[in-house]
């Protein structure tokens, strides 16, 4: 088991990694420290996220401290960029950046919940008090201009589109476009357990890959390794990713994280060459042009 575990650590991708310094959180580690960890893993590499800025500078940076390790860049329209805004894409898709995610803790589906959780709410108090969260779609559900814009903008730049924290509806809407304007890179950014079965299975028929993070399978989360290998199985392997969405204190460090995600979903059922399909190779298939 553990050789298997190994050989599959190596060359795996993690498309969802957090770092320090951030403004509002406690992170485990820098992102160099963070970089350090996935080298010596001997990972193909990771993209950087943060909640307030756009990371391209810093990835290349990394990746010159670390040559042969992919870190990639990328942007989260969150109000600290200025929400949906064009020019910062564009910005920091000259700079080499990879993802957009649509609006995390800035979107009015995950507004209202930040705002009644007392420990979360103080940390993020400043932003709270700029005003509400952002919607992708108005009352009759279609998409507002803006949305339709910035995806012209990752179109052009060939960028990847992920969802954010909008709601299951907007995520629809959102991919749906996408697709009509001939953008294949797409992820649902841990759907699972907000959008219905119905859902998943039409965001699945975007052509959109739904990530299953293994930050929900830790203590506090809201699942466990089980329940991530029953919807790998029914959304199908092939449409899903893994990824570890780690950088919190109380947890390891990212790479250790995904390596303890692939131990775990071999010890829960799936085969070497699922897990590598879900750590390996389709995140690759999205960051590589």
């Amino acid at each position: 088991m553990n050789e298997l575990v190994e050989e599959i650590l190596k060359g795996c991708y993690d498309l969802h990694v957090h770092a320090g310094p951030d403004p509002y959180l406690q992170r485990r580690m820098d992102a160099l420290e963070t970089a350090r960890h996935a080298y010596e893993a001997e990972m193909a590499g990771f993209v950087l996220k943060s909640h307030q800025t756009a990371t391209a500078n810093l990835a290349t940076t990394l990746n010159r401290v670390y040559p042969g390790l992919m870190v990639e860049g990328s942007i989260t329209l969150n109000r600290e960029v200025g929400g949906l805004n064009c020019s910062a894409i564009e910005s920091a898709a000259k700079l080499g950046a990879t993802v957009v995610w649509m609006p995390t803790y800035s979107a009015e589906f995950s507004f209202d919940k930040l705002k009644q959780n007392p420990h979360l709410a103080d940390e993020y108090k400043d932003s709270f008090e700029r005003g509400s969260g952002f919607k992708l779609i108005s009352d009759d559900g279609k998409l507002i201009e803006q949305v339709v814009d910035v995806i012209e903008v990752i179109k052009f730049y060939d960028l990847v589109i992920a969802s954010g924290h909008v709601s299951p509806a907007e995520t629809l809407a959102l991919f749906r476009e996408a697709k009509a304007q001939g953008i294949e890179r797409m992820i649902a950014t841990h759907p699972v357990g907000i959008a219905t079965s119905g859902e998943l299975q039409a965001i699945v028929e975007t052509g959109a890959f739904v990530e299953h993070t293994f930050l929900s399978c830790m203590p506090g989360g809201s699942k466990n390794p089980q329940d991530v290998v029953a919807s790998v199985r029914k959304l199908g392997v092939e449409h899903c990713v893994v990824t570890t969405n780690f950088g919190q204190p109380a947890n390891p460090p990212p790479a250790e994280g995904m390596r303890m995600a692939i131990a775990i979903l071999l010890e829960t059922g799936l085969t070497g060459n699922e897990v590598t399909t879900l750590v390996k190779d389709n995140p690759l298939r999205l960051v590589r042009r």
